[in-house]
């Protein structure tokens, strides 16, 4: 959904977007806490904090001679979407390393993916809430992020799908998404598309080799 509205929040003005990714980021942690435990709360946590950290400081690079003269505008300006890709592909690397190293398992996929999921759709859903737009395309944009969480959580109960058939299924639904509000190459959409390849390349580092036997038989 397009920004239509921006919100006083004590003294600064914010956009619809940053309040719907707080939103999301706050529903996404208490459903990874609660749900499968600290430990993968924690995760999130800080998957969240290292995108957002590099998103920002990345004004340096987009902005060096501004940050020069004023430094602190480092607090109130941005990389822009240079910036948040940039933020994603490093925290991604960064999570790809954390598979490697901790042995990942089944729960911890699955917690990731419905964890971006999760954020996705509140995100999205919040947005619809907060600007203004279509009835039929904010009806859309609810019913099928909804529909895709609850088919991925519905996957990790019954132990049916990987997370990168979901994860694909997840591109597939936000690309009907962004055709019917009639932006393909948004943010958003952008973002679900690095998502569903990061997962695909966590499925495929945790894949457990074929021994010959099972390779006979």
């Amino acid at each position: 959904m397009p920004v239509t509205h921006y919100y006083p929040i004590a003294s600064i003005t914010m956009p619809s977007s940053w309040i719907a990714f707080i939103a999301g980021f706050i529903v996404t942690y208490l459903f990874i806490r609660l749900y499968f435990g600290k430990v993968h709360g924690a995760r999130v946590g800080d998957l969240f904090f290292n995108v957002v950290i590099i998103w920002k400081l990345s004004v340096i690079l987009t902005d060096f001679s501004m940050v020069m003269k004023n430094p602190l505008s480092i607090l109130y300006f941005h990389g822009g979407l240079f910036g948040w890709i940039l933020g994603l592909v490093v925290a991604g690397l960064w999570m790809l390393r954390q598979v490697y190293k901790e042995k990942w398992k089944r729960i911890d996929k699955w917690s990731l993916l419905l964890a971006l999921i999760c954020w996705q759709a509140i995100y999205q859903i919040a947005m619809t809430f907060l600007n203004e737009g279509n009835l039929v395309v904010k009806s859309a944009t609810i019913l099928l992020f909804v529909a895709i969480f609850v088919l991925s959580w519905w996957s990790e109960q019954k132990k049916v799908n990987t997370v990168s058939e979901l994860a694909f299924v997840l591109i597939a639904v936000h690309f009907l998404i962004s055709a019917i509000q009639g932006s393909l190459l948004n943010t958003a959409f952008i973002t679900t598309i690095i998502i569903g390849l990061f997962m695909w390349g966590i499925e495929r580092a945790t894949a457990q080799p074929i021994s010959g036997k099972e390779e006979v038989e």
